[in-house]
């Protein structure tokens, strides 16, 4: 058994094959094999035409293994794909990408092989040579380790009927990262003990799930999803060039540079005004404000304090701005002046007419320097209510995202990860509209607060957006279905100018 159970393991059960052998990989590390994920096992099968129920699916280790280590730096860097906006539901992500036409510049064709490339890097089946394995996709979320599954359909007569239909677990990055290296470790001893390795080379190697050498520039376009070049053109030729340096001397990882996390969430295409804010950001950045970090770190430590009973993200944030609130005595009175608030807690915060294109805010954190938020010009952000929403995401990412290197980056575009935007989305609606304002704008009473009057007296008195108030009002259990809910966002979000 490698690894937990509960969280993420593979029960290996070794075999010989009592069938003439006729490839390398059959000839050792053959296996029945039992994939665990929160607790369920992936693995387990109903024998066709019985009511037989088998834990273990047979299979040759050493494709799978070999799969993990070349995989390996996708799965530890691609955190969504260069070209099209993945989440960690991986199966619903391809399915959507499969259905979409291709970007501007890009072929037909090489809009398939795309998609291709980007399933067989995360994709359990990809490395499964034939064997009928779990539909098992795995992707990095920033600190953790997404597993994400759905019914495999197999080929050829009599297949297994798998029992777990479909479902998806996150676990600490550093523990899913060490049952996957354990994994391969093992097999590559397996291996080197039938003196296979010299058909699996990593098998030899100190650190097997890391023989495949990948420099640093392989590691940055799998990290933010541009070449060398295109981060160039962002950031400057010189910065770039320093930042490769440094961290090719030092093995650091990409994420470590609070900018590329910006990058990660930034569309493939931006304008030069977007590139020209997040360069004047990555400068300010730098210079250290020692009062504002000691406030931004005191206020991080009451969210996290406050988000810790949390399990699901959009819970985070709402624990998270309940507490602050409390902190700034804020009661149920509105937050009115958002970059003074910002300030007050270590984020110096702008609003600047720069064409954001998809691209509405960016916050950067660096524990040597400062925090920097600035919101960019779009038509919700023409909107005062749209700067607001805006400005209190960005204070969500820097007081809840992890830290990386000590720092953090983020941005709000169609390509921001969607863990942390719906986590910092909850956190603003909570922060600038509060329970007991909408407890009082509904008088107590299930839609009361769906009448004109009530939902056009909160908006004005809060500063929010219709969509925002009436998701959030839904949310928290004000409104009695979707219906009310979409018919208050078409009432008045034309009118919430």
């Amino acid at each position: 058994m490698i690894g937990n159970q509960h969280d993420f393991a593979f029960d290996l059960v070794p075999v010989s094959p009592s069938w003439e052998t006729r490839y390398a990989p059959e000839r050792a590390a053959w296996t029945g094999i039992a994939i665990w994920a929160n607790g369920r096992n992936l693995c387990r099968n109903i024998v066709p035409g019985t009511s037989e129920v088998h834990e273990y699916l047979f299979v040759p280790a050493a494709p799978l293994a070999d799969w993990i280590v070349r995989s390996f730096p996708a799965i530890e860097f691609e955190e969504r794909a260069a070209q099209y906006p993945t989440n960690r539901s991986l199966h619903e992500s391809v399915a959507r990408w499969g259905e979409s036409a291709p970007p501007d510049g890009l072929s037909d064709d090489a809009w398939v092989e795309e998609r291709e490339a980007w399933w067989g890097r995360h994709f359990l089946r990809a490395g499964s040579d034939g064997a009928r394995l779990p539909n098992l996709a795995l992707v990095r979320d920033d600190e953790r380790l997404v597993l994400n599954w759905v019914s495999p359909r197999f080929a050829g007569a009599y297949p297994p009927e798998l029992i777990e239909v479909e479902g998806t677990h996150a676990l600490p990055w550093v523990l899913g990262s060490g049952v996957l290296r354990d994994f391969v470790k093992a097999v590559g001893a397996w291996l080197q003990d039938a003196g296979l390795q010299g058909q699996f080379p990593w098998a030899a190697a100190r650190e097997p799930i890391r023989a495949v050498d990948t420099p640093i520039e392989s590691r940055l376009e799998l990290y933010t999803g541009r070449k060398l070049p295109q981060l160039a053109e962002v950031l400057g030729a010189r910065k770039v060039e320093a930042i490769v340096h440094d961290l090719t001397q030092n093995g650091r990882d990409p994420a470590a540079i609070p900018e590329f996390q910006v990058l990660r969430d930034l569309s493939p295409k931006i304008n030069h005004e977007v590139g020209e804010v997040l360069a004047a950001i990555s400068e300010r950045v730098t210079h250290p404000d020692p009062q504002a970090l000691d406030r931004l770190r005191s206020a991080r430590q009451l969210a996290a304090d406050a988000a810790r009973p949390a399990e699901a993200l959009v819970d985070a944030g709402y624990l998270a701005a309940g507490e602050l609130r409390r902190e700034l005595r804020l009661d149920g009175r509105p937050v009115r002046n958002i970059p003074e608030v910002l300030a007050q807690l270590g984020v110096s915060y702008e609003h600047v007419e720069a064409e954001g294109g998809h691209e509405r805010m960016m916050v950067v954190f660096s524990g040597r320097g400062s925090a920097v938020a600035r919101t960019l010009t779009t038509a919700r952000t023409a909107t005062n209510w749209g700067r607001r929403f805006e400005a209190s995401r960005s204070l969500g990412h820097a007081l809840l995202d992890p830290l990386r290197a000590n720092t953090l980056g983020a941005a709000t575009g169609p390509f921001a990860q969607e863990s942390r935007r719906h986590r910092s989305g909850a956190f603003a609606a909570a922060f600038l509209l509060p329970d007991e304002a909408m407890a009082l704008a509904s008088g107590g009473r299930l839609d009361g607060a769906a009448t004109h009057a009530a939902f056009t007296a909160l908006l004005e008195q809060y500063g929010v957006g219709a969509t925002t108030a009436a998701y959030h009002l839904w949310n928290r259990g004000w409104l009695s279905s979707p219906d009310v809910r979409d018919d208050l966002i078409d009432r008045f979000a034309a009118q919430n100018v």
